[in-house]
């Protein structure tokens, strides 16, 4: 331990080193400018390589404008879909170790606030009661099947609809796809007498793990029911406009739904087109019975534990931009479709 005189003579010194290698960087840098820089364009060496490096990055992007803005700003290169980190660029890799770090969802501005702010992630947002449709006229409703034919979870449990809840995600609890998720199986057994298997297994604590934990979930609900017809992993969709976010169906306004399928391009998937097929399916029976509610199907580079089963599925019911009851309205009408194709099977 220094005497305090000395200690201080110590970092005078320091901050005197400092100051002197900031002084011969800068008269480094301006010679370098002055007297090297103007004379590299007449070297033919520097010619050659920088005619290469201008070849080479003309080839490369092809010119593509938004190429290259997303280059220079990662942040436009994010995806809109929040996947497994299968499918996740190293600066998205990056962003959520930081976040999982700092204990912050670096993902939603909120989640930002919450960790600057404790109180506010104290808060409870106030449940939503989403309204249900009666499912059957008094005396005649549905005859459960006796196997639960569909399974369904929710991988990322904390998403939720802004217009309901006024923020994007509740963080470690149950956002709004799980009532979304309760809706679509009060219909499928109520209306269609389809027996269902539900979790509300939060599987998003840390978010960086979402799919190591759902995965475990979806096991475990396979395996309690193993005469499964159908796995659905419940999300919300973001990065969309509130008009790409609504169809107009009987003159309400319901939430549109994205069917999300992984593929082999980075893991070893062999039996994804079963599921792709399914999807497909799935969604052109919706848009045969309620024309534009679907917006089709996406493959993407991830699993989402869809190789567990050749009809899993991932389904993105809404955005950001809508609320829980359209989402719920959206599920009621999808299961009519589901109920359809279960019974052809």
């Amino acid at each position: 331990m220094y005497p305090a005189p000395a200690f201080r003579q110590r970092g005078m010194l320091l901050a005197a080193m400092r100051q002197l290698i900031a002084v011969v960087s800068g008269v480094f840098i301006l010679f370098f400018s002055i007297k090297i820089f103007p004379h590299l364009p007449a070297c033919p060496a520097f010619s050659h390589v920088f005619k290469i490096a201008s070849d080479w990055t003309e080839n490369f992007y092809e010119w593509d404008a938004i190429r290259i803005m997303e280059i220079g700003m990662p942040v436009l290169n994010r995806s809109d879909f929040e996947g497994d980190t299968g499918d996740l660029t190293a600066w998205q890799i990056i962003l959520d170790g930081v976040g999982a770090v700092s204990r912050a969802n670096l993902r939603n501005p909120a989640g930002v606030m919450q960790s600057e702010i404790p109180l506010l992630a104290r808060l409870e947002t106030p449940a939503v009661k989403v309204t249900a449709v009666p499912a059957q006229p008094p005396g005649t409703a549905a005859v459960l099947s006796d196997d639960c034919l569909v399974a369904i979870y929710n991988t990322h449990t904390g998403e939720t609809y802004s217009l309901t809840d006024g923020v994007e995600r509740l963080d470690g609890r149950k956002g709004g796809v799980v009532t979304v998720a309760a809706a679509l199986q009060e219909e499928l057994e109520s209306k269609y007498g389809i027996k269902t298997a539900r979790s509300e297994r939060i599987n998003d604590a840390d978010y960086n793990t979402s799919y190591l934990e759902s995965e475990k979930t979806a096991r475990e609900l396979l395996a309690a029911n193993p005469k499964t017809m159908v796995i659905l992993d419940i999300h919300r969709d973001s990065g969309k406009t509130r008009e790409q976010s609504i169809v107009n169906i009987n003159g309400q306004e319901v939430a549109t739904l994205l069917f999300i399928v992984g593929s082999d391009a980075r893991r070893s998937f062999p039996n994804w087109r079963q599921n792709h097929a399914f999807a497909q399916e799935l969604s052109d029976k919706i848009n045969s019975m309620y024309p534009g509610l679907s917006l089709g199907v996406r493959v993407k580079d991830g699993i989402y534990n869809q190789s567990l089963h050749p009809q899993a599925l991932l389904v993105e019911v809404g955005t950001t931009k809508n609320s829980t009851e359209e989402a719920a309205r959206s599920v009621r009408l999808m299961a009519a479709a589901l109920a359809a194709i279960i019974r052809q099977q």
